[in-house]
């Protein structure tokens, strides 16, 4: 479960920075400095919850 918001987390910084590459007005700059917060919070989320998973092993 861990592996699977880690990989979630990852695609949504990779979104972030794509649409920061092609943003022509600065609510999509918004947008993806957003996506990218939001991708870097599940990101430490999946480590906390696989670190958590291998522990309770």
């Amino acid at each position: 479960m861990g592996f699977v918001i880690i990989v979630l987390g990852v695609l949504e910084m990779l979104a972030g920075f794509v649409t920061l590459g092609v943003a022509k007005t600065v609510i999509h700059e918004i947008l993806s400095v957003c996506a990218f917060g939001f991708g870097s919070i599940t990101l430490a989320l999946g480590v906390i919850i696989r670190q958590l998973g291998s522990r309770a092993l």
